[in-house]
């Protein structure tokens, strides 16, 4: 139980600071800066400030699971989490998003923000990274906290 705990916890840390603070930038940058020209792709300011935004999420959700769950089975659990629905989220934004059946001067922000395409690179990078980096955080936090040989707590 404690495993599934964990492995919630942590995918709703990532999911709050991803559309916390996504949507918010969303609106701040507007499309004008957000979308190349009259198209539905994304900038690179997008996509690199999105980068830092899921990255820092992915590396607090690692530690929180762990620190949930006290298990290293959870940030597993969590890195197949993070990994499998970025590779479905990259599917849909490739190959089956209605970007071009979108009109950007029609559309609404959540239109906009939901039918925009990424790079492919981006979107079949960034699961991979996120994944990483739930790892490295989740595994970290078990090797801080692992008993010292001779010590007993």
């Amino acid at each position: 139980m404690g495993v599934l705990k964990g492995v919630a916890a942590g995918a709703a840390v990532i999911s709050a600071i991803v559309t916390l603070c996504l949507v918010p930038l969303f609106l701040l940058l507007g499309p004008e800066r957000v979308l190349v020209d009259n198209s539905m792709e994304a900038g690179a300011i997008w996509i690199w400030m999105a980068m830092v935004v899921c990255l820092t999420a992915a590396s607090l959700g690692g530690w929180i699971t762990h620190r949930v769950s006290g298990s290293i089975g959870a940030v597993v659990g969590l890195l197949a989490v993070v990994v499998l629905a970025g590779l479905l989220d990259a599917g849909y934004h490739q190959w089956l998003s209605p970007a071009d059946a979108i009109v950007r001067a029609q559309a609404s922000w959540i239109g906009l923000l939901v039918g925009m395409r990424e790079p492919l690179w981006y979107d079949l990078a960034l699961p991979v990274l996120m994944g990483i980096f739930v790892w490295v955080a989740g595994s970290g936090r078990a090797m801080e906290h692992r008993p010292s040989p001779g010590r007993h707590r």
